[in-house]
């Protein structure tokens, strides 16, 4: 029986799931799996692949997934959506529940709305009929449980990019890190609320960069610097004086860990993941509370034997997040089957 792994999210630029599926596949057959990649066009992962034609979604989902668990057996899969009425064995992993990113996608174009009517009307079936269902977080898998009672979730973390690694970062005046997006989930605003207050009372000049798809007008010290390059984030990473993390809602969050990695002290949010994530690795405060997020900033940058502290924590935490033991976990849960 051959694990089929639907990698059609990598691409050269993929972050989250895209990411995530890259790894996956990679470190299953490191580890001698029996796996192959399911993968677009122009796509190469360092694993025996077939390519594969995943546009629009609902037909890959609904045609794609079916001819796959068909061929090889077993599929893990990182959608929601199963293919109706297949006998396939399903192996569904996720990272956050389809009625939250149903909730933002509220005021969407016909498109969108369309593809979450579909969702709405397959999720919860299509769970119940999986073989095995995962979750990338303990704080998700709570979710899953209690909006389908009786379903066995079992949480598998994933790996973390070995490129997020101490190093040379940026150099230039002290500043603050933030990593937001066009998600009102980032809570932005709060961070950039929590920076003016730090920056007023901090006894060095400090600037707050935002990295990502966050826009707004800047000045005052804050920076918005667009979409940037791994290499450029890992960079940014490496020369923060501190990282700040406001998240409202994160499947898992990979933004603390990375910065982690890079020696970056955390300031993290503690909804959902963030505590599971982080562990004692940073300081945890309410993202609604921008004077909680400011006092914890000023902590770090004033007071240079808790940031190092931190530093040290963050490595050894970051490190526990492996793409081995990623792989391991899924091996355990397919085998139980």
């Amino acid at each position: 029986m051959r694990l089929a792994v639907d990698a059609t999210a990598v691409s050269p630029a993929a972050k989250g799931i895209g990411r995530v599926a890259r790894g996956t596949v990679e470190a299953l057959a490191a580890r001698g799996a029996d796996v192959v990649a399911l993968v677009q066009p122009g796509i190469t992962v360092a694993a025996p692949s077939e390519v594969v034609h995943a546009r629009p979604a609902v037909v890959w989902e609904q045609s794609g997934l079916r001819r796959a668990a068909a061929a090889h057996g077993t599929v893990l899969t990182f959608t929601e959506r199963l293919p109706i009425g297949s006998r396939g064995r399903f192996v569904v992993w996720l990272y956050e529940l389809p009625s939250r990113r149903i909730e933002q996608n509220r005021g969407a174009g016909l498109y969108q709305r369309g593809s979450d009517l579909i969702t709405q009307a397959l999720w919860k079936r299509s769970l119940r009929r999986a073989w095995r269902v995962a979750a990338g977080s303990e704080a998700t898998a709570r979710e899953l449980r209690a909006a389908l009672p009786g379903t066995d979730v079992q949480v598998v973390y994933p790996g973390l990019d070995e490129r997020f690694s101490p190093g040379e970062g940026r150099g230039g005046d002290r500043y603050v890190l933030h990593l937001g997006s066009g998600d009102p989930r980032d809570n932005t605003a709060t961070i950039v609320r929590a920076f003016a207050a730090a920056r007023d009372q901090a006894s060095r000049p400090l600037r707050l960069l935002v990295a990502g798809g966050a826009s707004g007008p800047g000045g005052d010290g804050v920076e918005f610097l667009g979409r940037v390059s791994d290499e450029e984030l890992v960079a940014l990473y490496r020369g923060a004086a501190a990282y700040a993390d406001a998240t409202l809602y994160e499947g898992f969050g990979y933004q603390p860990l990375e910065a982690m990695a890079c020696g970056s002290p955390v300031v993290a949010s503690n909804a959902t993941s963030g505590p599971e994530v982080v562990g004692d690795a940073a300081l945890l405060v309410d993202p609604l509370d921008a004077d909680a997020l400011a006092a914890a900033l000023l902590r770090v940058l004033e007071e240079p034997e808790l940031a190092e502290d931190l530093r040290r924590k963050g490595f050894e935490r970051a490190g526990a997040f492996t793409w081995e033991r990623t792989a391991d976990a899924l091996l355990d849960l397919i085998e139980g089957l």
